[in-house]
């Protein structure tokens, strides 16, 4: 454990929507950001994979695309098969529970 075992890179270079994330959980092949405010609530869901961890392992979706109060997430977690996010605010507190496969 120490800096010159930091390894970083900026999620915003692969799209500049992807920042704002608050939480964030993890399976044995990825890792995920749970999407916030930006500037305002977005839907970016965004994931990396552990095995490619760099701009070119980076995977994500607007939930906002699919129904546009899903945005402004507050924590999830994932199970063998899905990933959930858990609702707090989309401009006002919203209960729009999320399930992603």
């Amino acid at each position: 454990f120490s800096s010159s075992g930091v390894e970083y890179f900026n999620l915003a270079d692969t799209n500049s929507n992807l920042k704002g994330f608050i939480g964030g959980f993890a399976t044995d092949a990825h890792a995920y950001y749970v999407p916030y405010n930006n500037g305002s609530p977005h839907g970016y869901a965004v994931r990396v994979s552990l095995s490619d961890f760099s701009s070119s392992g980076v995977e994500y979706l607007n939930l906002a695309d699919t129904n546009s109060n899903l945005k402004g997430f507050w924590g999830g977690f994932v199970t063998d098969a899905h990933a959930y996010y858990v609702p707090y605010n989309n401009g006002s507190p919203h209960g729009y529970a999320v399930r992603v496969s």
